[in-house]
């Protein structure tokens, strides 16, 4: 293992506020929707943390996954839409 990786999992285990908002950000990173600071930072904390890399690696094979074996993709409601977005807005910490 090397010392950047042995430092990693040391990061992971001791800052885990780093790792808990890398999950909170993770469905915007992978959709590119991050702004470029939020992302830079986002990609720091990647290279130090071998934990997150993997989640984020794993979190995209998932979709990858669900878009080749999953029925094809249908529009949502545009009402169930609106719903959805005001309950997101009322709960940010579900964010």
């Amino acid at each position: 293992m090397s010392k950047k990786t042995f430092a990693g999992f040391f990061k992971c285990l001791f800052h885990p506020v780093e790792c808990h908002r890398t999950k909170k950000l993770l469905y915007e990173y992978v959709e590119g929707d991050l702004n470029q600071e939020t992302q830079h930072k986002l990609e720091a904390h990647l290279g130090d943390c071998p934990a997150c890399l993997q989640y984020v690696k794993s979190y995209r094979q998932i979709i990858e996954l669900t878009h080749k074996h999953c029925l094809p993709e249908t529009q949502m409601p545009p009402a169930l839409k609106q719903k959805l977005r005001q309950f997101i807005e009322q709960n940010p910490d579900l964010k």
